[in-house]
């Protein structure tokens, strides 16, 4: 599925609950395959999304080595299929009419499919009609799990990898997978003042990117307070992420302090550049996760989400929570709130200016 509008969202969860409270009463859960040669996983959308699974689907290989591993993805996350550690077949499919995806899956001719997205009904019941067998996940209140033959209860109240991990285990393989991706330092920019570099991310993806930004202000006084501090920022994104970013440049009190990195680093050379800069700075999105993968140092900065339930898992991340007493309202990626635009504002400069300088002064607290 591709990110979604508000009204596709309502009625996928509509629509959706029926059929699969539908199909409950009529169908009964199938064997699991013992030794399946083909496995499709169904990952449509977002790069973080897809880094946060690559350790599921590595332990998948491990307890499947024989089996042709086919990643479904749609357009917005080729890239992240291609740094993934695990030999796999990339199909970029069209979640977004389930009919053609149907189709598309069923042309793959899978033994058995697993669906990594945790609410989308229209996934699952893709999943349903192109395998003999499937699996994925079940959050709390919903019949999606009746869709399944393996449904794997899914908890808001824990990390995503750690229901990532759940599901990995209800399929049999052992331990916790945390992530996996290649590593190519060949790719890592030349040239680069590296060990004074601060890597900054304005810019969030997703249902509700607004509502994660952080202000203009607070990123120009952020970059200000690191520039006196002898620090150089780079401000990283895709092409599009170039008018936000130059918002911001334009305001410094040194715009030489500054460059952008928009549309200039792969996204194999900017997972080199995370793990050897000092620090990252960002909003929650792909680039944090992109980072917790090479075990980077960085600050999350966490309002509408929580980084408790989205945050990096790199055991040298820090995770910002806005105060606002609204905040954390996002658990899937797609809810509202009438004061989601308050949230981050919430999040002072001067709170992460301190984390990041103490960060930045002191190596111990990066280790």
């Amino acid at each position: 599925m591709a990110r979604s509008s508000d009204l596709t969202r309502t009625l996928d969860q509509s629509i959706g609950s029926v059929i699969a409270r539908a199909a409950g009463l009529v169908r009964r859960s199938r064997p699991m395959p013992g030794d399946p040669h083909r496995i499709a996983l169904i990952q449509p959308t977002a790069i973080g999304d897809t880094l946060i699974g690559s350790g599921c689907i590595a332990a998948l290989h491990e307890k499947f080595p024989k089996a042709r591993l086919i990643v479904c993805h749609g357009p917005s996350n080729g890239a992240a299929v291609k740094m993934l550690a695990t030999p796999v077949e990339p199909v970029q499919i069209g979640f977004a009419n389930p009919a053609k995806a149907v189709a598309a899956l069923r042309a793959l001719k899978a033994d058995m499919i697993v669906d990594l997205t945790p609410w989308p009904y229209s996934t699952a019941l893709c999943a349903r009609l192109s395998a003999p067998w499937s699996a994925g996940f079940n959050p709390a209140g919903s019949a999606r799990g009746k869709l399944f033959d393996l449904a794997v209860p899914h908890s808001a109240r824990r990390h995503e990898i750690e229901n990532l991990d759940a599901l990995a285990k209800a399929l049999g393989t052992g331990g916790e997978t945390g992530m996996a991706i290649k590593r190519d330092p060949a790719q890592l920019p030349a040239d680069w003042p590296l060990d004074r570099l601060v890597l900054c991310h304005v810019s969030a993806g997703g249902a509700r990117a607004a509502a994660k930004a952080w202000p203009d202000d607070h990123w120009v006084r952020l970059a200000n307070g690191l520039a006196a501090a002898g620090y150089t920022v780079g401000f990283t994104g895709v092409p599009n992420d170039e008018p936000a970013v130059q918002r911001v440049m334009e305001r410094l009190d040194d715009p030489a302090a500054a460059v952008s990195l928009c549309g200039k680093v792969s996204l194999a050379g900017l997972a080199e550049m995370l793990a050897a800069v000092p620090l990252l700075v960002t909003v929650d999105t792909g680039v944090l996760h992109l980072s917790a993968a090479v075990q980077g140092c960085s600050i999350g900065l966490h309002g509408p989400t929580r980084a408790a339930r989205w945050g990096s898992v790199s055991p040298r991340a820090t995770g910002m929570d806005a105060p606002h007493p609204a905040g954390g309202y996002i658990s899937y990626g797609f809810e509202s709130h009438p004061q989601e635009m308050e949230i981050m504002a919430t999040l002072t400069p001067e709170a992460v200016l301190e984390r990041a300088l103490a960060l930045l002064a002191d190596p111990k607290e990066r280790a």
